[in-house]
């Protein structure tokens, strides 16, 4: 169909000429009961036309708009899959081309688009594996700042990532490469369009190719931030954007707990360095939210992944292996919990004075942070074990020169930490580590302490009896003392 022709099938109303020819070509591509080969030939027809009309618009905004709502939707109509016949190599087929013809359209035409983007990212979703298309809301307990469930960030069941068959993996792979396409344009997306898109690379973060994982969950997250807080400093829209990070957040949250250890590993990374480069420009307000609703339900998340673990994660070891998904236990998800403590550690050293101090709930947050310090120093390896005190350790030197400008919350820091290192000190005392209860269940060891926790250890109660006496202005009792040289014997 030349031009000329394709200017009039489209500037006529589509009652006339486009609706007749799309639907009979999109009812010929969706009979199974067709020919293979009709079929192919009826989509192929369909996708030339489809790729001639970007390049064959009016000249007004109006018209545009008209005819690319059209194209998107015939096309959309192509790429949706078949509820009835499932993914048969026809239907992959067909499919396949309708991603192919998206792409095409969005490398030559992308920029010209006003309108359908709801369209795009719902025809990229569709190409997911829906076994693990589970919305961010449903994975997450949203609630507010104390009240927040501890278990918020529930991570996914180990049998969510499915081995897909060959035919989805290409869709995945194609639909992919249109996404990232469309990541590189972000600027040119309404905010609500931003929200689709963040929900779309979600998706795509928990399908299967764990290399698709690994970029989701890293440069494409990462770039979809910082366009948010670059649009967030030169609006006024600052609650919307607001939101938006928030469910930014809480998609990176979602793959920090993929039961895949390189996913989790690059999301944990991300989160980290998005919060760190931004924290500071973070209200309190969008702090409180981002402690309860991401930091802490990651801790509980991956504690509850290490209690409930099995010897491995896929029945099927050598479709896993080929696919990138090594077959996991208890220890890669301890090695989670390490790298997640380091990375609070580093955001409270970078942030818990200047910005989590001043927080209305903060005795609550450091109540639940020292819950998850102590229950790493009783059942945990030495390496998180070590982790958690190191935190605990970097959290109480951030706080030194603080007593002056918040006296009271230093006061309770003090006095709330001494009662959990004091208990943990009887575990350094009594040598009897509690086991957890499913290795009691499955005969595993108990882990015990080791020349790096019990320095970790020590170290900590130095920066806590450092900072107690800047608050308090004298040394510890004799009663204290005491006890803390037992610890240490």
């Amino acid at each position: 169909m030349s031009r000329l022709n394709i200017v009039r099938f489209t500037s006529r109303s589509p009652d006339i000429a486009w609706t007749p020819v799309t639907d009979h070509l999109l009812l010929i591509l969706r009979s199974n009961g067709a020919p293979h080969s009709i079929r192919l030939q009826a989509s192929r027809c369909l996708d030339d036309i489809l790729l001639i009309v970007p390049r064959s618009l009016g000249s007004s905004d109006e018209d545009k708009r008209k005819v690319q709502q059209l194209m998107l939707e015939v096309l959309g109509r192509q790429i949706a899959p078949d509820p009835v016949a499932g993914n048969t190599a026809t239907v992959v087929e067909i499919r396949k081309m309708g991603l192919e013809t998206l792409l095409q359209i969005l490398q030559s035409a992308g920029h010209t688009l006003l309108v359908g983007w709801e369209l795009i990212f719902e025809m990229l979703g569709s190409a997911c594996d829906p076994l693990v298309n589970i919305p961010v809301s449903a994975q997450h307990s949203v609630a507010s700042s104390p009240k927040a469930s501890p278990r918020a960030g529930k991570n996914l069941s180990l049998a969510s990532i499915s081995i897909p068959d060959k035919g989805s993996a290409i869709l995945v792979r194609i639909a992919f490469q249109s996404l990232t396409l469309v990541c590189d344009s972000l600027s040119t997306l309404s905010p609500e369009h931003l929200r689709l898109c963040i929900s779309t690379i979600g998706q795509f973060g928990r399908q299967a190719d764990t290399n698709i994982s690994l970029t989701a969950a890293g440069s494409l997250l990462w770039g979809v931030s910082d366009s948010i807080q670059t649009r967030r400093a030169n609006t006024e829209e600052e609650d919307t954007y607001n939101s938006l990070w928030m469910l930014l957040l809480l998609e990176m949250l979602g793959l920090c707990t993929d039961v895949r250890f390189e996913v989790r590993t690059g999301a944990i990374h991300t989160l980290s360095r998005t919060l760190q480069l931004y924290g500071a420009t973070l209200s309190y307000e969008t702090w409180d939210e981002c402690l309860w609703k991401v930091l802490l339900p990651l801790l509980d998340s991956i504690t509850e992944a290490m209690a409930e673990a099995p010897a491995s994660t896929f029945t099927s070891s050598e479709s896993a292996t080929a696919l990138g998904m090594i077959p996991e236990s208890g220890q890669a998800w301890d090695e989670s919990k390490t790298l997640a403590l380091q990375s609070i550690g580093s955001i409270f050293g970078d942030f818990l004075k200047e910005k989590i101090i001043h927080l209305e709930s903060f005795d609550k947050v450091w109540d639940a942070f020292l819950d998850h310090v102590q229950k790493s120093f009783m059942f945990d390896s030495p390496a998180s074990c070590t982790a958690a005190l190191r935190c605990l350790e970097r959290a109480l030197k951030t706080l030194q020169g603080s007593a002056k400008d918040s006296p009271e919350k230093v006061k309770t820091v003090c006095g709330r930490t001494w009662t959990v290192c004091n208990d943990m000190g009887q575990l350094v005392l009594t040598k009897n580590k509690p086991m957890r209860p499913n290795q009691a269940d499955s005969g595993g060891k108990v882990p015990s302490f080791d020349q790096e926790s019990l320095l970790a250890y020590v170290d900590t109660l130095q920066a806590l009896r450092a900072l107690d006496k800047e608050s308090l202005q004298t040394e510890w009792d004799l009663d204290r003392l005491s006890r803390l040289l037992a610890i240490f014997k």
